[in-house]
């Protein structure tokens, strides 16, 4: 009779781990121009400062591996190319951006394949160009020169760097696309490592740290937990075993985490194989990381099932596992199934409501709310705690 805990990242907020993209940069762009790293500078770059405060101690933050995370923000186009993004706010958004860039990059490939090259030749130090061959499109310039894929002269002209064409008998024949993926895709492992260092440095440490007293008794009673989540919240907190890291798990040595797309664009399908390295299901594949998920438990289907999903936004980004869990309980045979949405305030109740009507469509989350199948559940209620210890 299982009960399958699903956590996001606000699982983590909730106990006021820094794990908000804003955190994230926030705290990095403040590594890169100082060299006081004491507790009080760097945590106090977060949203939630006051509610670190309130829950960890202090500590010494290492100083060796802060200088490894400066070299290689000193040199990530990544890294360079999100902290100048203003406009990102949620890891939904950074995903975006990747995508964004993707499909700038590879359509300015199409561009120049068909204008400047279209089947000819062209002299090796025949590389520079007018930025009309964009058609003065400025977001595709900026993000082509943020990647070292052009350079410009005099600010007038573009120059294609050369390490990205094919060269033959003394002529520039072509983009080489290949170079370019490689190129992008190290430079994303690169900041995978990056992100690496930023929980080893500043997030795990504060599981040592934690003043606040946790009952570790709360979720005796789940019998699977899946996360979206890279640390190890749930372990250390509660100490049991039954964690899955759907997206990998914090480790710069295996540097093996899922960061990227949740799929290729429709409009991007002539560099379809271009995309895959980038994809979220590629990563999962290729690393080997947990990719399984509920299909573990999905052969008795005559049991009761209670899922919760807690801190996970239910954006679209993750539907391939709404949709799983949902199908799931519409297709479970059991007198007792259930999905329980945990929610913080009503404002991000009316969210996640949205993103699964966006999901599931009307008549789904209609008939399972009134059939009482699917409900939402405040996080610190006395209904959750019903649901959370209740016999099925």
């Amino acid at each position: 009779m299982p009960k399958i805990l699903i956590t996001g990242n606000g699982f983590d907020l909730n106990i006021g781990l820094p794990t908000l993209y804003s955190d994230f940069i926030k705290i990095l762009n403040y590594i890169e121009l100082n060299s006081n790293f004491d507790f009080q500078n760097v945590y106090s770059q977060t949203s939630n400062f006051s509610l670190i405060n309130e829950n960890f101690n202090s500590f010494e933050i290492d100083s060796d591996e802060i200088i490894k995370l400066k070299t290689q923000l000193a040199h990530n186009l990544w890294f360079k190319f999100f902290k100048n993004e203003y406009e990102i706010e949620t890891w939904i958004d950074f995903e975006n951006k990747i995508e964004y860039v993707l499909s700038k990059v590879f359509s300015s490939i199409e561009i120049l394949e068909n204008g400047i090259f279209s089947g000819k030749g062209l002299p090796e130090n025949s590389i520079r160009f007018n930025t009309n061959v964009f058609d003065k499109k400025i977001e595709v310039i900026e993000v082509l020169s943020n990647f070292k894929i052009i350079n410009f002269s005099n600010g007038l002209h573009i120059i294609l760097n050369k390490d990205f064409l094919v060269t033959k008998y003394g002529f520039n024949i072509n983009i080489d696309v290949n170079k370019i993926t490689k190129h992008l895709y190290q430079q994303l492992s690169e900041f995978k490592l990056i992100f690496n260092y930023y929980f080893e440095i500043f997030i795990s440490p504060l599981f040592n740290q934690i003043k606040i007293t946790v009952d570790r008794n709360y979720f005796k009673n789940i019998n699977y937990h899946y996360t979206f989540n890279y640390t190890s919240t749930f372990e250390k907190l509660y100490s049991q075993n039954i964690t899955r890291h759907l997206h990998g798990k914090i480790n710069s040595k295996e540097n093996q985490i899922v960061l990227g797309i949740n799929e290729i664009p429709i409009k991007e399908s002539n560099y379809k194989k271009e995309f895959i390295p980038f994809t979220k299901y590629f990563q999962k594949l290729n690393n080997e990381t947990d990719y399984i998920f509920i299909r573990e438990i999905k052969y008795r289907q005559f049991e009761n099932y209670v899922f919760f999903f807690w801190g996970h936004s239910l954006d679209k980004s993750d539907q391939d596992y709404i949709n799983e869990v949902f199908d799931f309980i519409d297709e479970a045979k059991s007198q007792i199934k259930k999905i329980v949405i945990v929610y913080h305030t009503n404002i991000s109740k009316s969210k996640m409501l949205i993103n699964l009507l966006d999901i599931r469509g009307s008549k789904n989350i209609q008939d399972l709310m009134r059939s009482k199948i699917l409900s939402f559940v405040q996080i610190n209620s006395n209904e959750l705690n019903s649901e959370l210890n209740s016999n099925i």
